[in-house]
């Protein structure tokens, strides 16, 4: 279970990564002449990419070969080196105890700022609560959010610069912005890790902020600019920056943000076309996500083949009774194959048909990785899902316990050229034998030949003479 959040925990942080690059890129296309409100929306392409790859997906078509065990036989295995398949979920548990460590020490942090920030707080009444002087308004609250004043605000604001910071926070509480902070604090503890995450969390505030300035200045007249700026600047250095509250100072640098404010004025038409271009193009990278996750989860038909000699040995309760039984299955990187062996025919040994699914992986290299699933009964039961991995030509052997007895699983996967002309998985018998076969008498020894005399060297020649010029 470790293993497979880590391999979900790892899918979703290339997914995270690669959106946030993508709305990079989507910024620079649509601020500059859409406006700040176009920019802010393009940040719902991570949530919704993180989900397009976490869907569901179709799983690759899985073959299954029914082989009669009455005329099989090992011949062809004879030592298995066992490999231990616990020692990779040792390094995933100590992995993921750090994984869920940083994540619950991040969540802790923010906890304890959103609590020193609440205790700033003063309730005079539920319906009134009051910031400390020289700050700024906020929205406070999740389900119930509400805007929360400074208890100076009316004598340290003149009248217009409170009306636009209303505004300002008005459109905070009309689109619920802090249940978008919440996601990107959810989403920041679970990649605590990554530092694309802390960037895109901090950036994605800052979009949040200009995308407001945008929302009320689109609608003032120019000289509201001056009184917008003024507010700006006289709470910038108040250090109240909760996860869950959105504050009229911004974490977004001053100078910047103010330089923004000439962009926002632009017309409601460009304001809607921008948003209609951040919608389509959100849409376009969640379906581009989907469709890549989809064929990366597919087997590749020009991927390498791989080959895999297995034996199942199986001895009763009581130790006397052993039947073993083999076969090779050919079948391409990451794609499942299942072998079923019939319990038909004189002289199989099975008292009942046994199943085994085998998807072998290729890590590197040199390394495999084979997820297993061992079966029998009719209907059948799993008693097995093993998981090891080896190197390229080297056995590895798998024990099972039941109340019938003990199953021995032995593993050889080869790499092989792959070949498109090939079927995708087949299973072949090994040739049957009743008897041990006699060795093969070793070579009589090829007489050395006879030493030969060596020649005599020959004279040396006497250099040629030379003349003078």
């Amino acid at each position: 279970m470790v293993e497979a959040l880590l391999r979900a925990l790892s899918i979703q942080t290339v997914a995270l990564s690669l959106a946030v690059v993508a709305v990079r890129a989507m910024q620079a296309l649509v601020v500059r002449r859409f406006g700040a409100g176009a920019g802010y929306l393009c940040w719902l392409l991570v949530p919704v990419a993180m989900l397009a790859v976490a869907l569901p997906h179709a799983a690759a078509d899985t073959m299954v070969v029914h082989v009669d065990v009455a005329a099989i036989a090992p011949t062809w295995l004879n030592a298995s080196a066992p490999v231990s398949p616990g020692s990779t979920g040792v390094v995933a548990a100590a992995l993921g105890a750090v994984w869920a460590a940083g994540a619950a020490l991040l969540a802790l942090v923010l906890a304890r700022r959103q609590s020193r920030f609440d205790a700033l707080i003063a309730r005079p009444d539920a319906s009134s609560p009051r910031l400390p002087a020289g700050a700024g308004p906020a929205v406070l609250g999740v389900l119930r959010p509400c805007i929360a004043l400074p208890q100076d605000f009316d004598t340290a604001f003149d009248a217009d610069e409170r009306r636009l910071m209303l505004l300002h926070e008005g459109v905070h509480l009309r689109r619920r912005d802090n249940l978008w902070n919440l996601l990107a604090s959810a989403l920041l503890v679970v990649h605590w890790f990554n530092p694309i995450a802390w960037w895109a969390a901090r950036r994605m505030r800052a979009d949040q902020e200009m995308s407001c300035d945008a929302a009320v200045l689109r609608r003032e007249p120019s000289d509201a600019l001056a009184a917008y700026a003024g507010a700006l600047l006289r709470v910038q250095g108040v250090a109240l920056a909760p996860p869950l509250a959105t504050t009229w100072q911004s974490i977004h640098p001053l100078v910047e943000r103010v330089r923004m404010l000439q962009v926002h004025r632009i017309s409601s038409g460009r304001h809607r076309n921008g948003r209609r271009l951040a919608a389509l193009l959100v849409a376009l990278g969640a379906i581009g996500g989907y469709a890549v996750r989809s064929n990366a989860g597919a087997p590749a038909m020009d991927a390498v083949s791989i080959m895999t000699e297995l034996e199942l040995r199986s001895v009763d309760a009581d130790g006397h009774k052993t039947t073993a039984i083999a076969a090779r299955l050919l079948s391409r990187d990451g794609q499942k194959v299942r072998v079923r062996f019939d319990a038909h025919g004189a002289g199989s040994g099975l008292p009942e048909p046994v199943e085994i699914g085998l998807t072998t992986t290729r890590l590197d290299a040199r390394q495999l990785q084979m997820d297993v699933t061992l079966l029998r009964g009719e209907p059948l039961v799993e008693l097995s899902s093993p998981r090891v991995i080896t190197i390229d030509g080297t056995p590895a052997r798998v024990e099972v316990k039941g109340k019938e007895g003990v199953y021995t699983l032995t593993l050889v996967p080869k790499v092989v050229d792959g070949d498109p002309a090939m079927p995708p998985a087949a299973a072949l018998p090994a040739v049957p034998t009743t008897k041990a076969l006699p060795p093969v008498p070793a070579a009589p020894p090829v007489p050395a030949a006879p030493a030969q005399a060596m020649p005599p060297p020959l004279p040396a020649v006497p250099p040629a003479p030379q003349r003078a010029l």
